[in-house]
């Protein structure tokens, strides 16, 4: 079985402001990255600031991962879920809700970086399947 080894890597606030050029410090400023930044921390690597992917492609990945969150945090809308439908007289917005059975695909898919984040990392979700037990037929 193949182990993995964990990456190393530090958030550049200037690299990402260069790949990024739509996230400037007028629309959200280090300190919220910074923040969001340790939440990728956690939520994509082993909280000490070490991730699952390789050195070629590990800033393309966690950047599109920050990216995806600091255009969820300053997108105006304080709500989960991708917007469903919307009415102009009299304002009307639903939301469409993570469903609870479905992959968190639809979550990371609200954005572009986010579903290029989606894409780039499918290779590391895929696991293995066991079905223990013996045989079973219908028939005996």
């Amino acid at each position: 079985m193949k182990q993995t080894t964990m990456t190393p890597f530090n958030l550049d606030i200037e690299t990402f402001r260069t790949l990024y050029p739509g996230l400037t410090e007028q629309v959200i400023s280090d300190q919220q990255l910074e923040n969001l930044w340790a939440v990728i921390v956690e939520m994509l690597g082993d909280g000490d600031g070490n991730f699952p992917y390789p050195d070629n492609i590990i800033q393309t990945i966690l950047y599109a991962a920050l990216c995806h969150l600091a255009t969820l945090e300053t997108n105006g809308q304080n709500q989960p879920g991708r917007i469903a439908s919307a009415s102009q007289g009299s304002v009307s917005v639903s939301y469409e809700g993570l469903q609870v059975k479905s992959e968190i695909g639809a979550w990371w898919n609200q954005t572009k970086c986010g579903a290029m984040f989606w894409v780039m990392t499918k290779r590391y979700r895929v696991g293995c399947r066991f079905y223990g037990g013996r045989n079973y037929h219908p028939w005996g």
